[in-house]
């Protein structure tokens, strides 16, 4: 209880910093990138399964439970161009007060070279983000789970250097008779402490999410359906820069549609399971289709796909996701049960 009051306590004090803007106006984004290629095949960085993958409590502390004690999970991302990235885990089990795991996540943008104004070269720096969090996670009567977060992020480019402190808030309602899931989150609850060298403190990319997951009944195929960004139900905007003109030679708007501003709040994933030793997996994120192509060509982007598999001990899964055309992410992951690698007497 002891445990809990302080978690509570600590999110209460971060919540009074929360605003509700998205993209390009907060910062330390990389709190938002898939933790494991299984995020990353399904199409979004939250999912929500009862199952023992330790890498959802990187968003969903509630996912946390006593079959994950003694849990490690490691995994690559090879982002876009040099940029490369990495997440580890370890969970373990504190008896009936529920699960604990300590996270690590970081990001790195390479080596870059160093100009002065008047184009003197001034070396080679590197720039680089990393978060480091304490998830707990417990159940509540039967059917539910409930989770909280606390993470310290630093980022550091050249001399320019930040940190903040975030939480992240998550509930679970499991019926397992349905096989079914539906998951509530707060996530990037906080605010900057110290701002970059001549800068202003900005927020953090906070966002409310729900996830549905459902296991078919007469087949081994299980979708998630992910509504993101539901502080802000209207995303829409107007693109001004067209360069079309209509019949009058004015410049032409392009505006969004309604409906096309409830699917950009919609992420699709499934996993179809051959057996317990492989996984087919598959996802579609609307917005980053929309947002991060061009209009005359937009390829695959949006779409991503991944499988998983088990070699003995081994967890091992891939994901990879197309952001824009000819630009793929791939991630790389592996889980292992330490408890496994225990000789028994």
């Amino acid at each position: 209880m002891k445990l809990q009051f302080v978690l509570l306590s600590t999110l209460l004090t971060l919540g009074t910093h929360v605003s509700a803007q998205i993209g390009g106006k907060r910062n330390f984004a990389f709190l938002n990138m898939p933790a494991s290629s299984r995020q990353v095949a399904l199409g979004s960085t939250f999912i929500s399964s009862p199952d023992n993958d330790i890498s959802m409590s990187w968003n969903n502390p509630a996912a946390l439970n006593s079959d994950m004690h003694n849990h490690a999970f490691a995994s690559y991302n090879n982002y876009v161009s040099d940029i490369n990235g990495g997440y580890f885990s370890y969970a373990r089990n504190i008896g009936k007060k529920g699960t604990l795991s300590a996270n690590v996540l970081y990001l790195d943008y390479g080596q870059f070279d160093g100009y002065t104004p008047a184009g003197i070269y001034t070396g080679t720096f590197k720039a680089q983000d990393q978060c480091f969090a304490l998830a707990y996670g417990t159940s509540y009567k039967n059917k539910f789970r409930l989770g909280a977060s606390l993470k310290y992020a630093y980022s550091i480019y050249e001399s320019y250097v930040s940190n903040a402190i975030s939480s992240d808030l998550s509930a679970i309602y499991t019926d397992s008779a349905s096989q079914l899931n539906v998951t509530a989150y707060a996530r990037n609850i906080g605010y900057q402490t110290i701002a970059f060298n001549g800068s202003e403190r900005i927020g953090l990319p906070f966002e409310l999410a729900v996830s549905i997951s459902k296991r078919l009944a007469h087949l081994p195929f299980r979708y998630h359906l992910i509504f993101n960004n539901l502080q802000k139900p209207d995303m829409r905007y107007t693109i001004t820069e067209t360069n079309q003109k209509d019949e009058n030679g004015n410049d032409k708007f392009q505006e969004m549609t309604m409906g096309d501003n409830i699917l950009r709040h919609l992420a699709l994933g499934g996993e179809l399971n051959f057996s317990k030793h492989f996984v087919l997996r598959f996802g579609y994120n609307h917005m980053r289709r929309k947002e991060l192509t061009q209009e005359q060509r937009r390829g695959t982007s949006g779409f991503s796909w991944g499988l998983g598999f088990r070699i003995k001990k081994f967890h091992i899964s891939y994901g990879s996701a197309s952001y824009f055309p000819g630009f793929n992410s791939n991630q790389f992951s592996l889980l292992l049960n330490l408890n496994e690698f225990y000789t028994k007497k």
